[in-house]
């Protein structure tokens, strides 16, 4: 709990002072100590779009091992590009929900706007233990989820443990998987 108050806290002096890198690389380290990669994602946006004066300090952050083991290489190989071409648009795909200067762009997937990867993969593990126990209140808070927030990759992962522990599923597990093959606003 500390680590995310610390967390907000550091995103406070960012926007106070937007292009001050040493507030940006401090939101970075607290960044590093919360759970996920996004909140990390998010806090390297918001320092590639305002404080792109200095594109070294951003560059020797992208080499350390603690940073390039927490992002995706796909991640990384796009902001090294980035660095090099000038500072990162205000609406960008690198931006996360935990960015507050960037934004992220509608070319992701509408999950990745309501819901990270990191939470549906903790909501699916979260909900696993009730559902292989056949507990039918947390399977219906979970698939109403999975269904409002169009978390795809939630319903995936518990779905296909759900099938490699051969329990059986029900109904409602079809229509949810029909309207989220349907897509947003079905």
């Amino acid at each position: 709990m500390a680590e995310r108050l610390e967390f907000r806290q550091s995103g406070r002096r960012v926007l106070r002072n937007r292009s001050d890198p040493d507030a940006h690389e401090a939101r970075v380290q607290f960044a590093c100590r919360l759970r996920g990669t996004e909140p990390l994602q998010g806090a390297l946006a918001d320092m590639a779009h305002a404080a792109a004066g200095d594109p070294s300090r951003l560059s020797r952050l992208l080499q350390r091992p603690d940073i390039r083991q927490r992002l995706l290489p796909g991640v990384l190989d796009a902001f090294a590009r980035q660095i090099s071409s000038g500072p990162l648009p205000r609406v960008t795909a690198l931006a996360t929900r935990y960015s507050i200067l960037a934004m992220p762009s509608l070319d992701v997937p509408a999950r990745a706007i309501l819901c990270g990867a990191d939470d549906s993969r903790r909501a699916a593990a979260e909900a696993l233990p009730a559902l292989l126990n056949g507990n039918a209140a947390v399977e219906e808070a979970f698939l109403a989820h999975c269904e409002g927030a169009g978390d795809t990759l939630a319903f995936m992962l518990a779905r296909s443990a759900m099938i490699k522990a051969r329990r059986e599923l029900s109904p409602r597990w079809r229509e949810v998987s029909e309207t989220l093959q349907r897509g947003p606003g079905s």
